[in-house]
């Protein structure tokens, strides 16, 4: 009896972990693409595009973006004007792109779209004194120029964007770390499912245990 209670709890709780993670991965990917649709036509842009910064690989990659999947672009932070942004930690605007980055230029032959002016805003972490991603908008239309009512706009949309990113960028943190001190990747399944494992039937045990007991003294 107690063995099937146990193995329906833990059916039952694998299930409302996974449907909240999906969960929360679903509402993150709808916020961040309605953000990205909606800044690129109120700022009249051809493109726009959220980074997460990878610390560990020093580099920085796609969360989402106008045309492109995500971990569609991945370079190094350095080298490109988003992770300029984010190491500075202040906006940048670049109007003319010729002595631009050197990321940008692989970009430019990876996908075919030539920018030509940028502004680009880091995303600040709410919880560490960092920027732990950034936001950016690509080519004005109509040969026009970034202007403040566009830098404002985007440090507005940035700060609404710090929980989701700093969620994506912890997640990753956690992953990493994981990875680095329990590789390869069979163990790392094994030492971590094996840990959730005794820790729910531990709880389970002292769930009964305490069950029993009060029985008794009652």
């Amino acid at each position: 009896m107690l063995g099937e209670i146990e193995s329906k709890l833990e059916e039952l709780k694998a299930q409302q972990e996974t449907l909240a993670d999906s969960e929360n991965e679903v509402k993150d990917s709808k916020l961040l693409s309605f953000y990205i649709r909606i800044m690129a036509k109120v700022t009249d842009s051809e493109r726009c595009s959220i980074f997460i910064y990878d610390p560990n690989k020093e580099s920085v990659w796609l969360k989402a973006g106008t045309g492109f999947e995500e971990r569609g672009i991945e370079v190094p932070v350095k080298e490109s004007i988003a992770g300029q942004a984010i190491l500075s930690g202040e906006t940048i605007i670049v109007s003319d792109m010729t002595d631009r980055p050197s990321a940008s230029k692989t970009i430019e032959k990876l996908t075919g779209f030539v920018t030509r002016n940028v502004l680009c805003v880091p995303i600040k972490s709410p919880t560490h004194d960092k920027a732990t991603g950034a936001f950016q908008l690509l080519n004005k239309k109509n040969d026009q120029e970034f202007n403040q009512e566009d830098i404002s706009l985007a440090e507005e949309i940035a700060e609404h964007l710090q929980l989701e990113t700093d969620r994506i960028y912890l997640d990753q943190e956690v992953f990493e770390l994981v990875e680095r001190h329990f590789a390869p990747p069979g163990k790392i399944a094994s030492i971590v499912i094996a840990g959730v494992i005794l820790i729910f039937l531990f709880s389970i045990f002292l769930l009964v245990a305490s069950s029993v007991l009060a029985m008794f003294v009652g």
